[in-house]
């Protein structure tokens, strides 16, 4: 019942009405790691059935509006993320798994020379096998 309150404060403070289909979105999203629309519309299925794939969409689309999720686009792949502080990610590249990588803030690499840019932000991709997709 806390975690209700807390996704309904939580949405109102973003100017959001809770709903009950956001509160199953946002649970597939603290439940599952990274995941994207597919993975969080077989959540919601197991929790209502008659939840579509379409609402699952909108709310994603409502809840990054808000700020309260991070998409990144992999390979034609979406994925959401509700850690939006500063960090980086680890990516499978036969499986797809996703995965938080954390490296100091302060610690940066050296930005490339790009005329008429200000960069103000850095975040990785690194790229590889998982242990389970290297073992078979």
């Amino acid at each position: 019942m806390a975690s209700e309150l807390t996704f309904d404060a939580l949405l109102r403070e973003n100017g959001l009405r809770a709903t009950p289909q956001r509160a199953i979105v946002i649970e597939a999203l603290m439940e599952l790691s990274h995941p994207d629309a597919d993975a969080i519309f077989g959540y919601a299925q197991e929790r209502q059935p008659s939840m579509s794939l379409a609402t699952v969409y909108n709310v994603l689309d409502k809840l990054r509006g808000a700020g309260l999720v991070h998409m990144l686009d992999l390979h034609g792949r979406r994925y959401f993320d509700v850690r939006l502080e500063h960090h980086d990610h680890v990516h499978c590249r036969q499986c797809g798994q996703l995965a938080d990588v954390n490296r100091p803030f302060g610690t940066r690499l050296v930005v490339p020379q790009l005329t008429a840019w200000q960069i103000d932000d850095q975040a990785l991709i690194w790229e590889g096998l998982c242990p389970e997709c290297q073992q078979g």
